[in-house]
């Protein structure tokens, strides 16, 4: 199936909509690739090159990680009623299993430009700094 192109500045291709829903959920590049018909290549550069996409990607990705927070959140009081109990009893295991779902014990959001102005500032800048590594190699 070949790739549909791009089609206007701030819109993705259903494709492209597929594919971040895909890489958001956790999907590979080439699980992604494979499922919507595309080379992996495709892909690939959809990520790393095309600030709507990456802003898209992101912002799907902050979407799961908040309701996924929410419903964690919506468990703290059974998990506090198990903890204490279980604290009660001895166990300190529990604790940190705790701790952690709660993110209080190393865990942070996802990052990563949500609008597209800031996934292309991104882009620039990491294209500048390959140029600059490039140019630093030329010389060296």
């Amino acid at each position: 199936m070949p790739t549909i192109p791009d089609t206007e500045k701030g819109c993705l291709t259903p494709q492209q909509e597929l594919a971040v829903d895909l890489l958001a959920t956790g999907k590979t590049i080439t699980e992604a690739a494979n499922s919507i018909g595309v080379s992996r290549q495709t892909v690939s550069e959809w990520r790393n090159q095309n600030p709507v996409f990456e802003a898209a990607l992101n912002e799907r990705r902050e979407e799961l990680w908040s309701g996924m927070s929410d419903r964690l959140r919506a468990l703290l009081p059974k998990a506090l009623s198990v903890l204490e109990q279980a604290i009660d009893r001895g166990d300190i295991r529990a604790t940190t299993v705790v701790l952690r779902a709660a993110g209080l014990h190393g865990l942070s959001a996802p990052e990563g430009p949500v609008t597209v102005e800031d996934a292309e500032t991104g882009l620039r800048e990491r294209e500048a700094r390959r140029r600059n590594r490039a140019l630093f190699a030329s010389l060296g």
